[in-house]
Order: structure tokens, then sequence, then C-alpha cells
């Protein structure tokens, strides 16, 4: 018969498993999809995206993007973008280049200039307030915390055993 420090160890050690698991998971699927997240940091896409939204952006090619799409695009030396396309156009001095005006859906008036791109990441799915979170388990004291309690499983896991706890396991 298990005690309760045995079954309270098990459960702690499953769900570390589990979330260690839950993780590698999502690192390979964003690797095989192209994906990665992007946290809006203006409210520039309200109310769709607001500030603190956390949206997974998939890379395409820019030909495969329209109207109502919204797309990240890199700009050189700034901040990448996040905005819907207002009017995408096939660029013919670019094989499979496209320019795209875009704005964002708070804004009353389109981007300054169009983008030349070839590939951009287009928004696949974005929830409001969970990039907030996902910021905050960056932060050096969530790290820490977090690092201290998987070695605390660890050494949970590894601990020799007293005596008499291998003898109430022993058949």
């Amino acid at each position: 018969m298990s005690t309760t420090s045995e079954r309270l160890r098990e459960a702690a050690l499953t769900t570390g498993a589990v979330l260690g698991c839950a993780c590698l998971a999502l690192v390979l699927l964003g690797a095989v999809l192209d994906a990665t997240l992007v946290v809006f940091k203006t409210g520039s896409m309200s109310p769709t995206m607001p500030t603190g939204a956390l949206a997974v952006v998939r890379q395409v090619d820019a030909l495969d993007v329209g109207v109502g799409d919204v797309v990240t695009v890199t700009r050189e030396g700034r901040l990448p973008i996040t905005h819907r396309v207002v009017q995408a156009d096939p660029d013919p001095a670019v094989p499979g280049g496209a320019r795209l005006v875009l704005r964002g859906d708070a804004n009353s008036s389109v981007d300054p200039t169009p983008y030349d791109v070839t590939r951009v990441g287009r928004v696949v799915w974005a929830l409001p307030h969970l990039g907030t979170w996902v910021e905050n388990a960056q932060r050096p004291a969530v790290l820490g915390a977090a690092t201290a309690t998987v070695t605390g499983l660890v050494v949970l896991a590894v601990w020799p055993r007293r005596e008499h706890e291998l003898a109430e396991v022993a058949p």
C-alpha cells in the first residue's frame, strides 16, 4: 500500500512529465509547421487582437495571402508589424513577390507605405490576454521558480528512500 507522500510524489512526477512532453510537442509542432508566437504590444488590431493578445503565426508565401488576412511583416531595422491586408498585388519585378497594403483594425488609415515581400507570417489564431501570461512567464523570477520546481522534482525522483519504505513496496 502506498503512503500519502508516495502518492504525492508520483502525482508531482507525472504532472512534470506531462508538462514536459507538452512543451516538447509544442516546440516540435512549431518547427514542423514553421510557426511562431507574436504578442501584440499595441492596440492597433483592437478589438480583434487587443494589446496583450497572443497569436500563432505561420510563414507562407506572400502570394498566398489576400485581402482580409492578418499578416506579420518583418521590417528592416524595426520591429515586425501585424496588420490586416487591405490590398494585395503581385510584384512583377520579383518572382513570388507581392506588394501588400496593410491597416490595423483600430487605425483610421492604411500604413504609410506598402510592403514588398516574398514571405509573410499569416495569423492562424489569436487569443486575448494570453500574450501577457507568456511575457510574464519569461521574467527572471518566474523562470527561477520554474527551475527550482523542476530541480525539486528531479531530486524527489532520485532521492534514496528509507529502508522501511522499500520494505512496504517489496512483494
